[in-house]
């Protein structure tokens, strides 16, 4: 049962990713079709990336923001202490 719901989550996965990747190429092409400009395209063309590398990589930049709060959360909560005033 394991299996089959981590191949459906798989699966959901790369398809997310495909949809995305076709919005941020639909993007890229509408731009260019109204402004017929280098720069405007270049920063759809961008932007799309970005969004596509942050979906693709979701986890990792979750586990790392979580590492940096826990880490910050540990260092200034050692010195100060509800209640005290």
């Amino acid at each position: 049962m394991k299996d089959l719901l981590d191949g459906i989550i798989t699966d959901a996965t790369a398809v997310l990713l495909s949809a995305i990747a076709l919005m941020a190429i639909a993007f890229v092409i509408m731009t260019w079709i109204r402004t017929r400009s280098l720069v405007p395209t270049l920063g759809s063309l961008l932007l799309g990336a970005v969004v596509l590398a942050g979906v693709s990589r979701y986890a990792t930049l979750k586990n790392v923001a979580e590492e940096d709060i826990d880490r910050y959360t540990d260092d200034v909560g050692e010195g100060v202490r509800v209640g005290d005033g």
